[in-house]
């Protein structure tokens, strides 16, 4: 019988630990997947279903939109000087500061 190469995915299977991202998200005591609840920062075992959906979950969060002179260089195409002036002018646009929202991993997953 031929060896039947397994699947990138079954390398994924294993003991992990669940570390919550923001204090929000550790006050919940577990991080639920697929009708499983997995307790915070003790190395539990995963399929590779329950890691895909643990990376998948999101959480929203605020931040200042905050431009930078390299940031403003290649945004606006221009040189560093122009790119300097457009910082310091920087309270007079709209589009430019402020804060929006972005997402990012709920959970961060350590393989044990």
């Amino acid at each position: 019988m031929a060896n039947v190469k397994k699947a990138d995915g079954d390398k994924r299977d294993g003991k992990y630990m669940i570390i919550p991202r923001s204090q929000t998200t550790y006050e919940e005591v577990f991080a639920v997947t697929n009708g499983k609840k997995f307790p915070f920062e003790i190395p539990v075992p995963l399929t590779h279903q329950d890691v895909l959906t643990l990376e998948g979950q999101k959480e929203p969060f605020q931040v200042d939109n905050v431009l930078t002179v390299p940031d403003a260089m290649e945004k606006f195409q221009c040189d560093q000087k122009k790119a300097s002036e457009i910082v310091a002018a920087q309270s007079t646009h709209k589009e430019i500061g402020g804060k929006t929202i972005k997402w990012r991993a709920k959970y961060i997953l350590q393989s044990v």
